[in-house]
């Protein structure tokens, strides 16, 4: 059923001209009403149908295709209001009350919420950032209100295997019955694949809309590949048989996907190689200024927009755990702008040794609306983005905080001198030739192993899947 929401989303919400969206929707909804006289269930899909397309047009999504035509004169805000009405009454009309009193609360919710405002803030220029959706479904909900990508892990793999089994068990027993002679590690990225290829399906749209700046997914290597000797061949390796297997999988030449390494010793040679071949690249287990530097240098030299994430939660966490063993009072006061300052030291040192004219911090483990602000950038300098949760965006709308940059705000000299009483901080703040993390004593810092081994048990699980289902 997702596909014909999504099908029917993008006839119109993406359409060639503004007098092909006004004839999209007068055959829809001849559409819908024919689906009305069928019966029961065809009606009330009818009516699901004409509720999520109302919801849509009063969205976001307008601003990809549809403000274009507004503002080279085919096509007027009027216009578009007037089909959102009639999609909404033709739900009222057919379906339930329930279902139009919950599209008539999601419209209400995207227009007034905060980061659909913060996406929209960017467009006038006034901000610059952006965000996507982190998880490997219910990726509408984010789309409403301005993401713009998906990003994906292993935990996020497992976490779809919860919330859809029976879909998880089809996709498994599929890939084995057409691969069954591949190595497992094989099968285990034709996983990703196939679950991320859903979404990439989705943001196709917007990938096209924007020339390929936006609209993809982010697919991540395998997390053992990481501390030997052959981990940047093997990192190199599963990058091309994504991409081959993506291109084939979408059926297209470009596939709209990032494929995430991690920031690590082996990855700068993987990351080399790769830019090589115009690979977009996102560089994940990144919690550092050291880090940053170091792989955005590199990066910048793309043919794209590349990313350094920040995962700026867990430091947060774990300089709040450190300060609490120190005995310091309040911890979590202090350490939830941990990220913050790491994060404006970052933007400032990337700026200042010209790292960010292709290269682009994506924050993410965002922990709540404060991590969402810190993260905005102002208009006149690079891009900033988040990727984060539906919840963590619901939290946002609910307590909304100034949408107004502060990236070259110090942070408060008391707070900064607590926050260095923390090795981890110490090791998250300095700089490359500051020397306090090195690529030996990452693998003993705190947020690096926390993460590390998340992904390393999730892989392990979904390995354990392949050979089991």
């Amino acid at each position: 059923m997702k596909e014909i929401f999504v099908e029917k989303r993008n006839d119109i919400l993406f359409p060639p001209s503004g007098a092909a969206f006004l004839e999209n929707c007068r055959r829809l909804q001849e559409e819908l009403r024919h689906m009305f006289g069928q019966g029961p269930e065809s009606c009330e899909l009818g009516a699901k149908i004409a509720a999520e397309i109302a919801i849509d047009l009063r969205s976001y999504l307008v601003q990809w295709k549809l403000a274009a035509y507004i503002k080279g004169g085919s096509l007027t805000q009027a216009e578009i209001d007037d089909q959102a009405d009639l999609f909404l009454n033709l739900a009222r009309s057919h379906g339930t009350k329930e279902l139009a009193a919950a599209a008539e609360k999601e419209i209400a919710a995207i227009e007034h919420s905060s980061v659909k405002r913060m996406c929209e803030l960017t467009l006038a220029g006034e901000l610059n950032t952006v965000w996507g959706h982190d998880y490997a479904s219910g990726l509408t909900h984010s789309l409403r209100r301005g993401a713009r990508w998906v990003t994906s892990n292993p935990c996020k793999v497992t976490a779809y295997k919860k919330d859809f089994p029976d879909q998880f068990k089809k996709i498994i027993k599929g890939i084995k019955k057409e691969f069954a002679n591949a190595p497992v590690e094989d099968l285990v990225s034709l996983l990703f694949m196939k679950i991320c290829a859903v979404s990439a399906r989705e943001l196709r749209p917007i990938f096209e809309a924007t020339n390929g700046e936006y609209g993809f997914v982010c697919v991540q290597t395998n997390p053992f590949n990481i501390p030997h000797e052959d981990s940047a061949d093997k990192m190199v390796k599963q990058v091309e048989f994504w991409y081959e297997a993506f291109k084939k999988e979408l059926q297209t030449e470009t596939p709209n996907v990032v494929f995430k390494l991690p920031a690590v010793e082996t990855g700068i040679e993987a990351t080399k190689r790769l830019l090589e071949k115009s690979y977009r690249l996102c560089l994940t287990l990144n919690f550092t200024v050291t880090q940053h530097e170091i792989f955005a240098k590199l990066l910048n030299q793309g043919k794209h927009r590349n990313f350094v994430v920040l995962m700026g939660g867990l430091l947060d966490d774990k300089v709040t755990q450190e300060l609490s063993e120190l005995g310091i009072e309040n911890a979590k006061s202090y350490g939830v702008h941990a990220a913050q300052a790491v994060i404006r030291k970052s933007y400032a040192n990337l700026h200042k040794k010209g790292y960010d004219k292709n290269v682009s911090i994506m924050t993410a483990a965002v922990r709540g609306p404060w991590a969402i602000a810190n993260t905005l950038a102002p208009a006149h300098s690079a891009p900033t983005l988040i990727t984060t949760l539906t919840n963590k965006i619901n939290e946002f709308d609910a307590l909304p905080l100034p949408l107004e940059s502060n990236m070259d705000t110090p942070v408060d000299p008391q707070i900064m001198e607590v926050l260095q009483k923390s090795k981890v901080f110490r090791q998250a703040y300095c700089l490359p030739e500051e020397g306090l993390l090195t690529w030996e004593n990452l693998f003993e810092f705190p947020p690096f192993i926390a993460f590390y081994d998340q992904f390393r048990d999730a892989y392990r699980e979904l390995t354990d899947d392949m050979d089991q289902m």
